[in-house]
């Protein structure tokens, strides 16, 4: 087997770096074609002992990228870790050279009458820069998370779209209190200052649908499928109090009127300490009066294919209606 030469530890501590970084550090231009080493841009390698996310594909790119351009569109969504459906979450580059480069493109725009970048791996658009704000975010520059969320309007649909948007208005905040990545009002703005982009009707269907509250993906296609089918809407993250006011759960939806609660059971929760954490959680459910309709992957999906949530729907229909409104 052939050795290589190790690389100075400054560039084996990170991911991928320029070619005229490690010359400057005294690696042979030949080195840099050793199979330990792919190639993600023009000039710029990464070691191949592990996948690339799209954040280190952003980073790889970052190296080489002008000051004019930035992240935008599915991009930037992924850096703000926007849920969209059937995001790579890993990618592999290939280390020929000219052969088109990483099979996941990255999405950059430039200001009008910049010329569109036309890099190997890289997908350019120009937007007008006046309409949005970039931000520096964990090092690299992007489109603020309103636009980033205009830009999704043209290859979204709704309900995609629906949720995308309460991950921008609520994040975490339900849970742990920290503020979301922007506000009602921000993606409102955003809306009016892109009248007329592609999607812009979608855009505001998904703007009048959004609530505050949904912890997750899962949770706003269960909302959407159960207004849709003519229930009643329910309320994100219900907090339930025991008589000492200590938190007894956080439904994930809950119809408060009538003590009827929906839980999304992933595959997270099959976990012996998870389950029996749950079972623990629906006992004290029950004792406060609570009866809880359990959905799972079966009953709502959410990777963009065509969902039936007919079934689940008349579940909890069901359970509405024999339930009296508690005063």
């Amino acid at each position: 087997m052939t050795r290589f030469q190790q690389l100075p530890w400054s560039l084996r501590a990170v991911p991928s770096f320029t070619t005229g970084e490690a010359q400057r550090r005294g690696v042979h231009w030949r080195r840099l074609g050793a199979p330990d080493l792919e190639r993600t841009f023009h000039g710029v390698r990464r070691h191949v002992d592990a996948e690339l996310t799209i954040r280190e594909l952003a980073e790889a790119y970052a190296k080489r990228m002008p000051r004019r351009q930035v992240f935008s569109h599915t991009t930037a969504a992924a850096l703000w870790q926007i849920p969209i459906p059937r995001r790579p979450v890993a990618v592999r580059p290939s280390r020929t050279v000219g052969d088109g480069g990483p099979r996941v493109l990255l999405d950059v725009s430039v200001p009008r009458g910049s010329a569109r970048p036309a890099a190997a791996g890289v997908r350019g658009h120009v937007i007008a820069f006046d309409r949005v704000q970039v931000i520096v975010h964990g090092g690299l520059r992007v489109v603020d998370p309103a636009t980033a969320w205009i830009h999704l309007g043209a290859s979204l649909s709704v309900d995609d779209l629906v949720a995308a948007a309460e991950f921008l208005i609520t994040g975490s905040q339900p849970y742990d209190g920290r503020p979301p990545r922007c506000t009602p009002d921000e993606l409102r703005s955003a809306i009016s200052s892109h009248a007329g982009v592609r999607g812009i009707e979608a855009l505001r269907r998904a703007f009048s649908l959004a609530r505050w509250g949904a912890l997750s993906r899962r949770e706003t296609l269960m909302r959407l499928d159960l207004v849709r089918a003519g229930l009643p809407e329910p309320v994100p993250n219900h907090r339930i109090l025991d008589d000492r006011g200590e938190l007894v759960a956080m439904l994930d939806l809950a119809y408060p009127d009538r003590r009827v609660g929906i839980e999304y059971q992933s595959d997270l929760h099959r976990t012996p300490a998870q389950w029996r954490r749950d079972i623990r959680r629906l006992e004290r459910l029950a004792d406060a009066g609570w009866v809880v309709v359990q959905a799972t992957s079966d009953d709502v999906s959410a990777d963009g294919r065509l969902r039936d949530s007919r079934e689940f729907a008349e579940r909890v229909r069901r359970r509405l209606l024999q339930r009296s409104p508690f005063a």
